[in-house]
């Protein structure tokens, strides 16, 4: 049916509205995955000399040393991955009507967001936000629980030995 309506091009409906729904949603995902993880990393660190019985074991703890855990990295992928949802679920929404019904909202991304402003509001552009944090924040935590053990694992293969 989709070649039969729009050939080859029929393929790509929405193609751009998903460009700019991924490459927003990878920059807040990463940015936010660092900053996350840099103060989890701090705070951590706090801890850790909070609980060292001696001012040697707490000059001994520094934040460039600590590592995540695979917890560690869920617990902040998480974060990331439910905060990025949540800021770029407006261009899902709109790249996903734009893939389901182009012709009803104009086939292009500036139709699309003046006809769901006329017809829902603001609100328009938060619907599918909650059901898509929850989709995206799983997978998200197991990324960079795979980014962390091989960023990790990379780490120790290039360390000098002593």
């Amino acid at each position: 049916g989709i070649w039969s309506k729009g050939g080859i091009g029929g393929f790509y409906e929405g193609y751009f509205g998903g460009l700019a729904r991924d490459i927003p949603f990878r920059v807040a995902q990463l940015t936010s995955y660092e900053i996350t993880k840099k103060c989890y990393l701090r705070m951590k660190e706090r801890k850790m000399k909070a609980n060292a019985s001696s001012a040697k074991e707490r000059n001994a703890v520094s934040a460039n040393q600590l590592e995540l855990s695979a917890g560690d990295a869920a617990l902040c992928g998480a974060i990331a991955g439910s905060f990025s949802a949540a800021i770029t679920s407006p261009l899902d929404r709109i790249k996903t009507l734009l893939m389901t019904d182009s012709a009803a909202y104009g086939g292009s991304v500036a139709s699309c967001v003046g006809k769901i402003w006329r017809e829902e509001g603001i609100r328009g552009f938060g619907a599918g936000l909650v059901p898509r944090v929850v989709y995206i924040a799983p997978s998200v935590a197991i990324f960079f629980i795979a980014y962390e053990q091989v960023q990790q694992r990379l780490m120790l293969q290039h360390m000098p030995s002593n």
